[in-house]
C-alpha cells in the first residue's frame, strides 16, 4: 500500500466517523433546558414614566410617579424606581415626597417607599428609611429612625405615626431636638413627641425634658404652645421641676408664660426650697421677669 493509499483510507475514515458522530448528535433525545416561564413572563408589564393618582369628590387628592415601573397583571400592584410625588387631603395642606423605589397596591391606595424625603407646606422636610402609607386614611408610618428639619424645629426619633387628616405627627421613642422661636432657642427630649398642626401644639410625653434661656423644665408630660413664631407658654404635668433664673418650681402641674423674653410662671405651683432656712419648710421667692406663687 503506499502512501497516497493509505492518505485516502484515513480521511475516508476521519469523514465516516465525523457523519456518526453527526448523526449520533441529530437523532439523540436533546436535553432539555428549561426556558423562562411564561407566566412568569406575563405577569408584569415594564413601562417607563409611569404615573397613578386618586381623585376625592372629582379633585386630585394624589399622585406618584416613577421614571420607571412594573405593573403586575394578576393584581392591582406597581412596582417604581425613582419616585415623587404629592399627596393633598385638605385645601391648605400639601406633601410632597420622594423616594428611591416602591411599592403600590392601586385598588387599596397603600405601600411602601424607600429613602424617604417628605417636604410639608415648604417648610418642614422628614427623611427616613423607609415609610408605608396610606392615602385613603391619610397615614404614613414607620419603625426606623426619622428626622425632622424645619423653620423653627428639628427632631430626631425612632418610629413615626403621621395623620394628614388630623394634621399630627407623632415620633414613638428616643426623641431629641430643638425649638427655636423669636424669644429664645429650648431643647428638649422625651420618649415621645406628638405635634399638632392645628393647635401649633408640641407634647413632649414621658421623662420630659426642656432647657435653655434661663428654663429648664423636667416633668412626665409637656405641653408647648406656640403662635407659629414665638412659645407662648408651656404646660407642665406629672413631677413637676421648673428652674428658672433662680426660683425652682415643684408642683404636680404648672403653666408657665413666655411674655417680652422673660420667663414667668402664672400658676399657682411655684414652691422655692429655702436652703438657708429651716429644712422642710418653702419660702417662695421672685422670679426675675415672673411672678413666682407658692403651691402644692
Amino acid at each position: 500500500m503506499n502512501s497516497r493509499t493509505a492518505i485516502l483510507y484515513i480521511a475516508s475514515g476521519f469523514v465516516a466517523a465525523s457523519i456518526i458522530f453527526a448523526g449520533y448528535l441529530f437523532f439523540k433525545k436533546p436535553e432539555k433546558i428549561a426556558p423562562p416561564s411564561i407566566e412568569e413572563a406575563k405577569s408584569v408589564i415594564v413601562f417607563k414614566d409611569v404615573k397613578y393618582s386618586g381623585e376625592k369628590k372629582g379633585v386630585i387628592e394624589w399622585e406618584i410617579r416613577g421614571k420607571s415601573g412594573k405593573k403586575h397583571v394578576d393584581k392591582p400592584v406597581v412596582e417604581m424606581e425613582e419616585i415623587d410625588g404629592e399627596y393633598k387631603p385638605k385645601s391648605d395642606l400639601f406633601v410632597r415626597f420622594k423616594g428611591s423605589k416602591g411599592v403600590m397596591d392601586t385598588e387599596q391606595e397603600t405601600g411602601t417607599v424607600e429613602d424617604v424625603r417628605i417636604i410639608h407646606n415648604n417648610d418642614y422636610a422628614l427623611t427616613t428609611k423607609y415609610l408605608n402609607f396610606d392615602f385613603k386614611k391619610g397615614l404614613a408610618v414607620t419603625d426606623a429612625p426619622v428626622k425632622i428639619e424645619g423653620s423653627r424645629l428639628t427632631l430626631m426619633g425612632i418610629g413615626l405615626l403621621s395623620n394628614a387628616k388630623e394634621e399630627t405627627i407623632k415620633l414613638m421613642k428616643n426623641v431629641t431636638g430643638f425649638i427655636e422661636a423669636k424669644n429664645g432657642k429650648y431643647r428638649f427630649s422625651a420618649d415621645s413627641f406628638m405635634y399638632s398642626m392645628r393647635d401649633n401644639r408640641y407634647l413632649l410625653d414621658g421623662n420630659a425634658l426642656m432647657s435653655g434661656q434661663d428654663l429648664r423644665v423636667t416633668c412626665d408630660r409637656l405641653y408647648i404652645y406656640t403662635d407659629g413664631e414665638e412659645i407662648e407658654k408651656v404646660d407642665a404635668r406629672g413631677k413637676v421641676r421648673m428652674y428658672a433664673k433662680g426660683s425652682i418650681a415643684k408642683n404636680e402641674q404648672s403653666v408657665y408664660h413666655f411674655k417680652g423674653g422673660k420667663v414667668g410662671p402664672t400658676a399657682s405651683s411655684l414652691g422655692e426650697k429655702n436652703h438657708s432656712g429651716t429644712a422642710g419648710k418653702t419660702n417662695p421667692k421672685k422670679p426675675a421677669g415672673g411672678k413666682a406663687l407658692a403651691g402644692q
